[in-house]
């Protein structure tokens, strides 16, 4: 089997499980760890629903609006077309399944995000990492409605 990439992406470290070119475009999966503190912006996917089951730790999610937090074996599910943001707050180290259907998010984390370098330790995104998002985001029906 071929090793499975792992990206950096707004403080997350994310390891692709399975991308579009192996499930015939039906989805895509991550498993994503955050060591400390980390936030998307609020956004929205026009093309894609996703599904995040939390394996350790506690994240906030807020989806339409509506704040809730999500803990160790919870699912919450986000669907394409709501507004959403997920974060980090407490400081502690989280490790959660992230599944999107159809494929085509591991599109953006390659063109936002950047492959992990050898011994690379996972920090807060750059101004040039919000930047690289930013200019994604649009090619992959991401709208991003706040900043950080």
């Amino acid at each position: 089997m071929p090793s499975q990439p792992e990206y950096i992406l707004a403080g997350v470290l994310m390891k692709q499980h399975l991308a579009g070119d192996q499930t015939a475009g039906a989805l895509s999966m991550f498993e994503n760890r955050s060591t400390g503190p980390s936030r998307t912006p609020i956004h929205v996917h026009e093309h894609d629903d996703e599904a995040l089951h939390m394996l350790e730790g506690e994240m906030r999610a807020i989806i339409a609006g509506k704040e809730q937090s999500i803990r160790a074996g919870e699912t919450v599910f986000l669907p394409r077309g709501i507004p959403h943001q997920l974060m980090n707050i407490s400081g502690q180290p989280t490790h959660y399944l992230l599944l999107c259907t159809p494929s085509g998010f591991e599109g953006f984390l390659a063109e936002g995000g950047h492959l992990r370098a050898p011994g690379e330790q996972v920090q807060a995104p750059s101004p040039e990492d919000i930047e690289r998002m930013k200019a994604a985001a649009p090619r992959f029906g991401i709208t991003l409605l706040t900043g950080w």
